[in-house]
């Protein structure tokens, strides 16, 4: 129906088009609503990467991709076209152009790195993406399909207010069918999230009222999430009440849907009650982390523990500060004939302890501060102490001493052991979108307000992740509308918090905001430039927060402001890896004659777990087999001796690919290959699978 509404705009005769517009509008007062809607489907897609070609379409960058032109022929930097509806003849510039594919028509991704940061030693990488979701989603099925343990998805809550596209159009409150088009959006995605779920996942999407009820009824149809155990929770994120007519509006919801026999992770805070609050213990390490703290920051934190040497190896006193002028290498082991700790960082430099040494005495005194291990590493010792939120905790009542441990550290006992099912009401302070966890948090890590609307808070996201993956270190999580980041820095908080290895995925794409796109087109600069690229979503929010947030501290150098709950400083970052990518396009003809297999080792990368760094392989190898990645490739079958050879060696691989054009062979190898290696067909695979936009997600 909106596409026959489409249609009747270009109808010239006035009389026709008003015969044809009552015809409709009587056809359109038959229909029932139940979860009946349209099925909207793009009729075409920008490519941008994609190069113009003779018999392909095309759109000028800038414009809707309703109108299209049929490219009849390029000749240098001018493409001659003709318009798709009537047949005009045009000459426009290669330059203003980009290509266009309709929806259905494959298209064949590949991954380029932008970015990556790595402080986790050989944990693997966390991965954030630049891309439309919907190809995103396509690339990720090839890699995990079945192996995502959360999906948590921040869609556009279709306000009206113009804060997302359908078809290259905004949809705002004018659009009769923005529930028909967010409903068909959320559908195809939904579909490909439920490919990628194991039977035991969790899927949570948050949503507020605009859309809450129709994506229940959506989320319970036969094709989704029927079979699932669905919840709805409402999360007052603003108790101050939002402005505007009617009801003062403080809540959002958020929906679980949890798969086969999974059930939610219980915890100490029921998120309604009073008394299910409870403090976090948490060790903390002494040395300040970041890449910023060192010595000369603050010398006077650059200070010796000293240790007795007796087999516990606990705090008897500090030293003087570090003097200036002695070479660090040459600092005394022994300091008044105790052993001597310092402050050494993982590249051998000294750094800064993060309390001073009057009141580090205060807290090993009373256990809250002791020595739990020697890192030969950096040939000192590993401190650990408690930070002010837990102290706080202690003196409040809500965690309880127990006695002491072998190294004269307190031992406690919280309310976590009394552990409960979280309710479907949340009212917590930190929940808040515009506190601390939210607006707030994102500005101290940007260090500029207004950078994005709407923030969700960490902590709201942190605790929805945890009733998901609370009780799995290890799971593999995934947000596809990432938007400002949130739930990349709330997995690494839950990492930090419980020493967990999680993973998480991101992709978002890098949408300029309508008001500040039609300012740039306006002069002249449009999608694809640079000027442009740099006001989207990926570039000038995602991208720095997830990496500020892993470093703690900003491009230039600026430490990061501000504490976590728990009483960790922003400025210590996380032990965590993580890699940013684009998603850009390949011709499939000519991959599949050149087989030039580094275009797409970013993919073989991420499909085994992404470990290590694949641009350090040498493609042109006939067995590729990279020292700390988890995938090799045999380029040559004459080299398969090789590769079995190598794979004896490396019990870590988990993924081979196979480059060879006979089935037969490729049969015959992999039988040869260990059971419980993942084993793949190149290039073969990768054009069957790789079809983005190509409609087959159901």
């Amino acid at each position: 129906m909106a596409r026959i509404d489409d249609l009747l705009r270009l109808v010239a005769d006035p009389h026709l088009r008003q015969e044809l517009t009552l015809a409709v509008e009587q056809l359109r007062d038959q229909r029932k609503f139940g979860l009946v809607f349209e099925e909207h489907i793009p009729e075409f897609m920008p490519a941008r990467g994609i190069a113009l070609r003779p018999g392909g379409l095309a759109a000028r960058r800038g414009d809707s991709t309703d109108h299209a032109w049929r490219v009849v022929a390029v000749d240098g930097d001018v493409a001659s076209l003709a318009d798709l509806i009537d047949g005009t003849p045009e000459q426009m510039p290669v330059s203003d152009l980009v290509a266009l594919r309709r929806f259905g028509e494959p298209m064949y991704p590949t991954l380029e790195r932008v970015d990556r940061v790595n402080r986790g030693g050989d944990r693997p990488y966390h991965t954030v993406i630049d891309a439309e979701n919907y190809h995103a989603l396509e690339l990720l099925l090839y890699a995990y399909e079945g192996q995502v343990d959360v999906i948590y998805a921040d869609p556009p809550y279709n306000t009206g207010a113009r804060d997302w596209k359908y078809n290259n159009h905004y949809v705002d409150i004018n659009d009769d069918w923005r529930h028909s088009k967010w409903l068909s959006m959320m559908e195809r995605r939904l579909q490909l999230a439920k490919r990628l779920l194991k039977p035991d996942g969790v899927l949570i999407i948050t949503i507020d009222e605009n859309e809450a009820h129709h994506l229940g009824m959506l989320l319970e149809q036969e094709h989704l999430f029927k079979a699932a155990r669905r919840q709805m929770v409402t999360i007052c994120i603003n108790p101050s009440g939002s402005s505007g007519e009617g009801l003062s509006r403080v809540e959002e919801y958020a929906l679980f849907c949890f798969l086969g026999d999974r059930e939610p992770v219980s915890g100490p805070d029921d998120m309604l009650n009073a008394e299910g609050a409870s403090a976090v213990v948490q060790w903390e390490s002494l040395l300040r982390r970041g890449n910023a703290w060192y010595r000369a920051i603050r010398k006077n934190l650059c200070y010796p523990v000293l240790l007795d040497q007796n087999d516990d190896h606990r705090i008897v006193g500090v030293g003087t500060p570090f003097p200036d002028g002695m070479a660090e290498d040459a600092r005394p082991l022994i300091v008044d004939g105790y052993e001597a700790a310092w402050p050494v960082r993982n590249d051998g430099r000294l750094g800064i302890w993060r309390v001073d040494g009057r009141r580090l005495m205060v807290l090993a005194e009373q256990g809250y501060a002791y020595v739990s291990s020697r890192d030969d590493t950096r040939g000192t010792w590993t401190i650990r102490y408690l930070m002010k939120g837990t102290v706080d905790g202690i003196a409040a009542g809500a965690i309880r001493v127990t006695g002491r441990g072998p190294f004269g550290q307190v031992l406690m006992e919280t309310s976590a052991s009394r552990r409960t099912i979280p309710k479907t009401m949340w009212h917590r302070g930190r929940h808040t979108a515009g506190g601390a966890g939210g607006t707030q948090m994102l500005s101290a890590i940007l260090g500029r307000r207004d950078a994005f609307p709407y923030p969700k808070s960490l902590y709201a996201v942190r605790d929805c992740l945890n009733i998901a993956v609370g009780d799995r270190p290890d799971a593999l999580v995934l947000d596809y509308f990432a938007g400002s980041g949130t739930t990349f820095q709330a997995t690494c908080l839950l990492n930090a918090e419980d020493g967990g290895t999680r993973r998480c995925l991101l992709v978002t794409n890098n949408e300029v905001d309508a008001q500040r796109a039609a300012i740039l087109m306006r002069r002249g600069v449009f999608p694809g430039d640079p000027e442009y690229e740099r006001h989207g979503i990926f570039q000038s929010v995602t991208h720095p927060r997830c990496k500020f947030a892993v470093t703690g501290q900003r491009d230039d150098g600026v430490a990061l402001e501000g504490a976590y709950l728990g009483g960790q400083e922003l400025a210590d970052g996380f032990d965590e890896n993580v890699e940013f990518q684009s998603l850009r396009y390949l011709d499939p003809d000519e991959l599949a004659y050149r087989r030039d297999l580094r275009a797409i080792l970013p993919v073989l990368w991420l499909c085994a777990g992404g470990y290590g760094d694949y641009q350090a392989l040498d493609a042109c190898q006939p067995c590729v087999v990279g020292e700390d990645v988890r995938f090799a490739v045999l380029t040559d079958e004459a080299a398969f001796p090789s590769l079995l050879s190598a794979l004896r060696d490396r019990p870590d691989i988990t993924h081979v690919f196979l480059v060879t054009d006979s089935e037969e062979a490729f049969r015959e190898m992999r039988a040869d290959l260990p059971r419980q290696m993942h084993t793949s067909m190149l290039f073969r695979d990768y054009l069957r699978n790789f079809r983005v936009n190509s409609g087959r997600s159901g």
